[in-house]
């Protein structure tokens, strides 16, 4: 296990050093070695290859830039999403004032006078005080309920 880790311990150094020599040796109990640095005259130089560039380097080049389009992309969205939904809120803020502004009105021309309907024939049948007082109570409703 010892020379497992030494082996790659070394490699990597090897690869750290690329214009330094690697060489391999045998001591006496018979253990390889690595170093960069001969110290017997046992020892034979061992070239490493050099890997070559794969287009996944490439890729891996490419792949924070990729990364940062989609978070950028994704934060677009999320302001846009945002955007429409304020728009939406607006206008339904609009829309509660408007009905707010018509229950107001209304409640003013109902409140001191007598309401009444236009019948197909073109007359007028008069609210009785009850359905006066309903359609009275109904507007005060609506401007709890729109006017906020």
């Amino acid at each position: 296990m010892f020379n497992v880790r030494l082996l790659l311990t070394l490699i990597i150094t090897a690869t750290a050093t690329a214009n330094a020599g690697v060489y391999k040796w045998t001591d006496e109990q018979g253990r390889v070695h690595f170093g960069d640095r001969p110290t017997s005259s046992q020892a034979e130089q061992f070239k490493l290859k050099k890997q070559p560039k794969s287009s996944s380097s490439t890729s891996n080049a490419t792949k924070p830039q990729v990364t940062q389009q989609q978070l950028l992309n994704m934060y677009q969205q999320e302001r846009e999403k945002k955007k429409a939904e304020k728009k939406k809120q607006k206008e339904e803020a609009k829309k509660l004032a408007l009905k707010c502004a018509n229950a107001r009105d209304d409640l003013r021309r109902y409140d001191g006078s007598r309401l009444y309907e236009v019948l197909p024939s073109g007359e007028r049948r008069y609210f009785s005080d009850e359905e006066h007082a309903k359609t009275i109570s109904n507007l005060k409703k609506n401007i709890k309920r729109h006017c906020k």
